[in-house]
């Protein structure tokens, strides 16, 4: 194994000092260790937060019976990575190395130290982070075994990345090594997909909500209680409306059809965002604000998909998809948009094999040195063609109009004009995709000449922009022409005007629908800027103008005490 780098390993992260040994000692208790002895496993639903405070823990995993060394931690530094936050299993394991002691601080205790200390907060969510990152590389995690023409591989695959699940991806078709590992489970090629979790367990094409239970994700019951708010989707938007919900007490639950992190998580870098200098990876953004939700008593429901709303007295019910209801108080919709795609021949022999709609989603399919094309001029296909580029990708940039500067960001378009390896293909559309088993061309078309060309590519994003989630309200609330949802000044004469308004005497705030207590944040909402500053204000307004339709509801359940029994 290669030694340690202290710079970069963040199993050599500065150890805890004795101030914040002193306060975990609060929350915790001392236990003697020998050598050996296993403090979790692979596969352990869940497990407690701990500090070493003399000897030292090894932190390992295995694969076809061999261990593998990742890491050892010795006196003040803690044995716990993301997942202690998240609450997804456990995919490595802890064991005694040298025998001391350790500090074991109940995980449910661990919560009140990171809400009520910010030093000892800052410390162990940054050093959480690192290690993810660190697990990442070492492609530690879920195994997903299958081939990239099965669309239901493709879906798992899909899933695992926009959740940030720790996977590896085994090609059937390219990677020798894949029949091996199927047959160590008695499986064959037909079997396939094959989900193999740490500690053992099978899953023989699963359901993304089976993986996300098997995961760990939040695909908990749906609590028997009504929530103060009720965020629907985890974008931008919906992920600062429950970070700023649940950080001001109020009962708040965010659900989601896919993943935490929503458009953005896919996002390969954002670079004009504030207070980020050098930029901040969608990925990141989305894993780091998951934290901040949780942090503050998030209930995090996904995947769960929002299939209508229905008006409840003063309160609305959610129904969800399978059956189950969720009740609250006000309701914020931050449901995002769909990605539009390609009027092009062949184009659906090809989703997920060389056809994406996301960067995040074509990551592990493309090899170093493959061309790519992107079709689209915004920003999201400028962060894309960069960032690709920048690993060695020759791009092509397919766009109809004659130039960026009508959508993309001049920085972007000043660094795509610098960058040798990328080509724009002005006046000009995608008609057809060809290929023997995977994408290996594309056709593009002169739109002035009509003249056709043919372009070697393994893979084509298309990233043209997207349509208003909002499919599952359209007889619930008022909606402009392209389906985005109306809010404040912008709703008809007719809405404003609605006895529900009369009742409260007041009009509608200006994110707020044609339904008191229902608001909307983010992309889906109509005439919205569609920008991440944008939405994430957006989603904090949001839930500043629920407090102040709570605060102005005279019954006793929404003055307050009802509040405070519905948590």
């Amino acid at each position: 194994m290669t030694a340690p780098d202290p710079g970069t390993d963040p199993f050599l992260s500065p150890p805890l000092d004795a101030e914040q040994l002193a306060l975990l000692s609060r929350y915790g208790q001392e236990r003697p260790t020998t050598a050996g002895q296993v403090l979790f496993r692979e596969g352990d639903r869940a497990y407690d937060f701990i500090v070493v405070l003399s000897g030292a823990v090894s932190v390992v995993d295995h694969e076809a019976g061999a261990v593998r060394e990742l890491g050892t931690l010795g006196p003040g530094r803690f044995v716990a990575e993301l997942n202690i936050l998240t609450g997804e299993r456990v995919f490595v394991t802890a064991v005694v190395r040298e025998p001391g002691s350790v500090l074991v601080v109940p995980v449910d205790r661990l919560q009140e130290v990171i809400t009520q200390n910010q030093d000892l907060s800052d410390v162990i969510v940054q050093v959480a982070l690192r290690r993810r990152q660190w697990f990442v590389q070492q492609r530690v995690g879920l195994r997903i075994i299958g081939s990239r023409t099965s669309p239901d591989a493709r879906r798992l695959q899909e899933f695992a990345a926009r959740n940030r699940l720790l996977h590896v991806w085994v090609d059937l078709d390219t990677d020798p090594a894949a029949g091996a590992v199927l047959a160590q489970q008695g499986l064959g090629p037909g079997d396939a997909p094959v989900v193999l979790m740490r500690g053992g367990e099978v899953l023989r094409n699963p359901s993304n909500s089976q993986l996300a239970r098997a995961a760990g994700l939040g695909t908990g019951a749906v609590p028997p209680k009504t929530f103060d708010v009720a965020v629907v989707g985890s974008g931008p938007a919906g992920l600062a409306a429950s970070v700023y919900g649940a950080s001001e007490g109020l009962a708040t639950a965010a659900i989601d059809s896919m993943a935490v992190g929503g458009q953005i998580g896919t996002t390969s870098r954002i670079e004009n965002y504030l207070g980020f200098p050098v930029g901040v990876s969608g990925e990141e953004f989305a894993e780091r604000s998951l934290v901040q939700a949780l942090r503050f008593g998030t209930t995090l429901l996904v995947p769960r998909t929002a299939t209508g709303l229905t008006p409840h007295g003063d309160d609305y019910v959610i129904r969800l998809e399978g059956g189950d209801e969720l009740a609250a108080r006000t309701v914020i919709i931050a449901t995002g948009v769909t990605y539009r795609q390609l009027d092009a021949a062949g184009l659906d022999r090809f989703e997920g094999t060389g056809v994406f709609y996301t960067p995040l989603d074509g990551r592990d399919q493309i090899m170093p040195g493959d061309a790519v094309v992107i079709v689209g001029g915004g920003n999201s296909a400028g962060q894309a063609a960069t960032s690709l580029a920048d690993n060695g990708h020759p791009v092509t940039i397919v766009i109809r109009g004659e130039g960026l500067a009508a959508s993309m960001s001049q920085y972007l378009i000043d660094r795509i004009t610098r960058h040798p390896a990328i080509t724009i293909m002005s006046r000009s559309a995608v008609r057809e995709v060809d290929g023997t088993g995977r994408l290996e061309r594309v056709t593009v078309e002169d739109l002035t000449t009509s003249a056709r060309r043919t372009l070697a590519t393994a893979a084509l994003f298309v990233l043209i922009g997207a349509e208003a989630h909002t499919q599952w309200l359209a007889e619930s609330i008022e909606l402009d022409s392209h389906g985005f949802i109306v809010t404040g000044p912008d709703l008809n004469g007719q809405a404003r005007t609605a006895p529900a308004w009369e009742k409260l005497g007041r009009d509608p705030y200006l994110l707020e629908t044609s339904l008191p207590g229902l608001f909307a944040a983010g992309d889906v909402r109509s005439r919205s800027v569609k920008r991440v500053a944008s939405a994430v204000g957006e989603g904090s307004i949001a839930i500043r103008f629920a407090n102040e339709h709570l605060s102005s509801r005279t019954s006793p359940a929404a003055t307050g005490g009802g509040a405070a029994e519905g948590r």
